[in-house]
């Protein structure tokens, strides 16, 4: 036996379920979780995950400030402010929040954590007490310490599950996946839940020229003995490029206010040390390309080889970058930023998953995952496509 996936699923706001997940998933949530009852509510009034779609006139052209924020940009980047981004998906604002506090937030990371892993966990067809390891990744926690990872195995009710955190920024998820893997074949644990999350709505400054290409979202899987997995990865990281991208407490950049005004700074996602963001851009296609090449010679595997190529999606050249740089044809690729813009550590997977959906990736091909994370850092896990992880993801279709 190998060892690899044999689950995936993505919260996407407001994207639409099939009609038995959402009997499954309603009935999961109530009876085993501790998710807010309106966010169930709202699944099973609308047959969709709780959120909604922004577009570019939503968040920025019906604004009275959007002439003063379209002028702020370079010459460039005003012929083509929205970058290629025609949407975003965002969380519904926290419930108890809305009705107790003047200052309502956004969604819990927590809470759209358990959405995706339920998923995950009913297409996989284990018992939540077969779940023995929750691997997570909140790029935006609850709350700085602790991590999210123990609330989320509480609020899924996994009694029989340790709890540990691991941050690779972006990457993360295919970071958990290497090491869920060498958790299971080692024998140390049996079936390990990963999830990520990035929510963007708590750290987005739609005054800054990047925040067109930003969004919310969600992922999960399982990895488990199965027929066929891993077979190879490589990983690389550049500390010194540490402070290129990180999060900021400041004001908003368009911010006019009053000595008597209240306080508007928050944490947000910042481009600190330009030499080190234009470092992150120029090397990106050679970063990639290494870790990939590097996994190939473990494999044993050429080019040709790849059977489909999911990666990250930080900006909306990117993803073509690395495709054509490893050496993939377009055929074999596919990437959602049109739909959900970045949405740094679920990218990938929500690519691999929903590739999945839409029937790309078949029984047995070799898929390679591959994603660039702050920090910063590298990594590529090429998997094969076990028989159970497709029957799996056609479990509710």
């Amino acid at each position: 036996m190998n060892t690899g996936l044999i689950s995936m699923a993505a919260y996407l706001p407001a994207n639409k379920l099939e009609d038995s997940m959402v009997t499954a998933l309603i009935d999961f949530l109530r009876s085993q979780t501790l998710l807010p009852e309106a966010y169930i509510k709202e699944i099973e009034e609308t047959g969709c995950l709780p959120g909604r779609v922004e577009t570019n006139y939503d968040g920025w052209e019906s604004q009275p400030w959007f002439e003063t924020w379209l002028k702020s940009l370079s010459p460039k980047k005003q012929a083509d402010p929205f970058q290629g981004t025609c949407e975003r998906r965002r969380v519904p604002m926290d419930p108890a929040s809305v009705k107790e506090s003047i200052y309502p937030h956004p969604m819990l990371p927590s809470d759209a954590e358990v959405i995706a892993a339920s998923m995950a966990i009913l297409r996989s067809g284990l018992h939540p007490d077969d779940i023995d390891l929750v691997l997570a990744h909140s790029q935006v926690p609850d709350r700085p310490l602790p991590q999210n990872v123990s609330l989320v195995q509480h609020k899924l009710g996994l009694k029989n599950a340790g709890a540990y955190s691991l941050d690779t920024c972006c990457s993360s998820f295919v970071s958990m996946i290497e090491v869920a893997v060498a958790m299971v074949k080692s024998g140390i644990k049996k079936n390990v839940l990963i999830v990520s999350s990035y929510l963007d709505s708590h750290v987005n400054d739609k005054s800054t020229h990047f925040s067109v290409d930003t969004g919310d979202g969600a992922a999960a899987g399982i990895v488990s003995a199965t027929e066929m997995g891993y077979l190879a990865s490589d990983s690389s990281s550049h500390g010194d490029r540490h402070d290129g991208i990180v999060f900021e407490t400041r004001e908003p950049l368009l911010y006019k206010g009053l000595h008597t005004s209240p306080d508007y700074r928050q944490l947000v996602t910042t481009f600190l040390n330009r030499e080190a963001c234009k470092e992150i851009a120029v090397n990106a296609e050679r970063d990639m390309k290494e870790v990939v090449s590097n996994a190939l010679d473990k494999a044993g595997m050429s080019t040709e080889e790849i059977d489909f190529f999911v990666s990250h999606q930080p900006v909306v050249w990117a993803g073509e970058a690395w495709r054509k740089a490893v050496g993939v044809g377009e055929e074999k690729f596919y990437e959602t930023f049109k739909k959900y813009g970045n949405i740094a550590t679920a990218a990938a997977a929500t690519n691999f998953t929903e590739a999945m959906e839409k029937n790309l990736i078949k029984e047995n091909d070799k898929v390679l995952i591959a994603s660039s994370g702050a920090g910063e850092n590298h990594i590529a896990v090429l998997h094969q496509v076990s028989p159970e992880l497709i029957k799996n993801m056609k479990r509710f279709r």
